[in-house]
This record gives C-alpha cells, structure tokens and sequence, in this order.
C-alpha cells in the first residue's frame, strides 16, 4: 500500500478513501472524481461541506469536534467519529500507523469490516491495540 497516498485520501470526516470499498469508483470526496453516496445525495456532505468553509484539512482540526452533524450523529456508524478523534488525539502518522498495522493482522476497515459496528470507545480501542483485549 502506498502511506502517502493513502495519507492524502483521508476524507474530511476521517474515513480513509483509498481503503473504501467504493475506491474503484471514486477518489475520495477532496477529489474531482468524488462518488460518495453523501456526497451526492441531495443534502451533500455536511463534514465536507463545513470544513472547505472553514478552511479545514478534516473534522479533527475544528475547535467544535465532535459536532452532532450528518456522519457523525448518533444514528451513523462510530468507526468514522472514532477515526477523526484518533487523527485528532494521535495525528495522522499515529493514525495511519494503527490502520495499516491492523490490516497486516488482517483487521479490515472497509464497510462492515472490524471497525464497524462497534462503539467508539471500541473502535479506538481496536484501532490503538489491534484488539479489545
């Protein structure tokens, strides 16, 4: 896997584009060739849309994160809340680090991987230790 470009793909909300299970058809929402559901939808994405107003590289970078907002609510999956407070808490080498140490174990974070369906508290936990344990 290519660290940096995987690095540049990281989504405004935190997910990692290049790891996406859409990332055949789409280079990520900071790229003309953005073909994310949320993205498209008929609201848009509210993270991207907030952080190119205010400048912002992602989520973890806002004064206000974590706001209650579209990807973030309560009714989303926490894996992408969990991922922008590790790059806010860790960085993003940290991040990165984690992500691709855990896939070598096998840990997958594509949509309904190891990642999905958990708390936050979990995913954190899984993302930094590479288990619950």
């Amino acid at each position: 896997m290519d660290r940096d470009r995987i690095i540049k793909s990281i989504a405004y909300c935190g997910l990692i584009c290049e790891l996406c299970h859409q990332a055949n058809e789409c280079d990520g929402c900071k790229s003309e060739k953005n073909n994310c559901g949320k993205h498209l939808s008929d609201a848009g994405c509210f993270q991207r849309m907030c952080c190119i107003k205010k400048n912002i590289n992602g989520c973890w970078e806002c004064d206000n994160f974590p706001c209650d907002k579209d990807m973030y609510n309560n009714n989303h999956d926490p894996k992408i809340k969990a991922f922008a407070r590790c790059i806010k808490e860790d960085g993003v080498e940290n991040f990165i680090n984690c992500v691709l140490e855990n896939n070598k174990r096998g840990l997958d974070i594509k949509y309904q991987g190891d990642y999905d369906f958990r708390n936050e508290t979990e995913v954190l936990a899984l993302l930094r230790k590479g288990s619950l344990d």
